[in-house]
């Protein structure tokens, strides 16, 4: 079952001495740009802390365009809701974003401010945090350092990640490395430190899968069994297991694609109320365990699916990821954004730190322990990096360099998070080394090497050698 948008009509309009063409392409393009532009401003000012500026001509413009053009933003400081239209059809295609402290930033649909506040836990007070002490139990300062490192050459790699080329906009926001369980090193473009909390896009999906290792874990849960999704039962959906999910391989019809012609991802994100029940309610195309179909819907059906386990509601899973997951990985200020009707957005919203990026990748790399604290079993953090059958790059939500396919230069044991502009969270089991990446990258795609990962990993491994 696919959406309708707009029909097709094109329109030529002089804005500002420029001359603008709106196809019936871009129109249908408005709703999904305008919903971007609200989500990604306002959680861009109130969760990130980032200049207004800064996030409406260099992050939001180049990925809506022709939209900023004819666009039209109202920023509520007071309301704390950032609402954006285009001056052709009035409020017509208007969306309208709102801030709700610790749940980060919803789209509201049209629906009333007060709905959503009825969704906020009651207390929602996060650990103190620990300024003193060194990462990852703390957030002092790098004070000591590595006589197993070259820091001139790990330097130098961090510049490169930072440099700027004429093949695509990088727009590196941080890098952080760690080896050997130690933050090793850290750097942050301007406007952005060790507390400014980073979006995720798909890195958000790993997570997503972890939290549902956790459930499995507990037998609330069981991957192998067909996904407890109450309106595909009785239907050709039924055989479904969340196993298939995991891997991407449910074979229900789904275009991962933000804008253009039938535009899953970017509707399915800013265009409906209920994200995950949006994919669910597709059509089958193959078979389940035959096809690798990368689907943001497919990672919102499953944290959706974990958020039922817990009770579902809004509540029942933020008190888990948090009190389970985060906080006891020292993890305080995360923020897991929810669609309009209080569901987790389980492949895309996140807000971390780069400190906190690299904590969850260093859980992974202990196999789930946390300094004796086994937050999600080794068995489970096995099945995230086994190869599909579908695709051998591909685990649980996490991509893999089997047979060294994806990153030629790099160990074959290499996996990582991975999202949308270069997001990344990579982990060298044979270095011991987790490395973030995070940024606005323009150009490239999520099946391209466009954030520079590789060459610093290279960086980061080659600092390693002996002198």
């Amino acid at each position: 079952m696919k959406h309708s948008l707009l029909r097709s009509i094109s329109m030529t309009a002089t804005v500002l001495g420029t001359t603008t063409l709106l196809s019936g392409c871009i129109l249908d393009d408005i709703p999904l740009g305008t919903g971007y532009a609200a989500k990604y401003m306002c959680s861009g000012l109130w969760v990130s802390g980032l200049d207004e500026d800064k996030l409406k001509d260099e992050f939001i413009a180049p990925q809506v365009k022709p939209l900023p053009s004819v666009w039209k933003f109202e920023i509520d400081e007071n309301q704390k809701t950032v609402s954006v239209r285009d001056i052709f059809f009035g409020k017509t295609y208007q969306k309208t974003a709102y801030y709700r402290e610790g749940l980060g930033c919803t789209l509201t649909q049209d629906s009333p401010l007060a709905d959503l506040d009825d969704q906020v836990p009651a207390n929602m007070t996060a650990p103190n945090t620990d300024y003193f002490t060194a990462w990852p139990h703390g957030e002092a300062d790098i004070t000591a350092y590595s006589n197993d490192i070259s820091y001139n050459i790990l330097d130098d790699a961090i510049d490169n990640a930072f440099l700027e080329n004429n093949e695509l906009v990088k727009n590196t926001l941080s890098v952080a490395v760690v080896h050997n369980g130690q933050l090793v090193a850290e750097r942050y473009a301007e406007g952005v430190d060790k507390s400014t909390r980073l979006l995720s896009w798909s890195m958000a999906k790993t997570i997503s899968a972890t939290v549902t290792g956790m459930l499995d874990d507990r037998g609330l849960l069981d991957a192998e069994l067909p996904a407890p999704v109450a309106q595909w039962q009785g239907t050709d959906k039924a055989p479904i297991t969340l196993h298939n999910m995991l891997q991407m391989a449910s074979g229900i019809s789904w275009n991962e694609a933000p804008q253009g012609d039938d535009p899953d991802q970017g509707y399915g994100l800013f265009q409906v109320e209920d994200m995950a029940g949006y994919y669910a309610e597709q059509d089958v195309e193959d078979a389940p365990n035959t096809v690798f179909n990368y689907s943001t819907g497919q990672s919102n059906l499953i944290a959706q699916i974990s958020q039922n386990a817990l009770g579902g509601d809004l509540e029942s899973y933020y008190r888990f990821v948090n009190d389970e997951l985060f906080y006891p990985l020292n993890i305080n200020s995360a923020v897991v954004e929810f669609d309009t009707v209080g569901q987790p957005v389980g492949g895309a919203f996140h807000y971390l730190t780069t400190r906190d990026w690299a904590r969850l990748g260093l859980l992974l790399k202990n196999n789930g322990n946390w300094f004796g604290q086994q937050i999600v079993s080794a068995g489970w953090v096995s099945k995230m990096l086994t190869p599909s059958d579908p695709n051998p790059s591909y685990g649980y939500q996490t991509w893999l360099n089997t047979n060294q396919i994806f990153w030629p230069e790099l160990p074959e044991s290499t996996y990582a998070f991975r999202g949308f502009q270069g997001q990344v969270v990579m982990i060298i089991p044979d270095y011991d080394l987790v490395i973030v990446r995070t940024g606005v990258t323009f150009g490239g795609s999520l099946n391209q090497e466009s954030s520079g990962i590789s060459a610093l990993a290279l960086g980061a491994i080659e600092a390693l050698q002996p002198l």
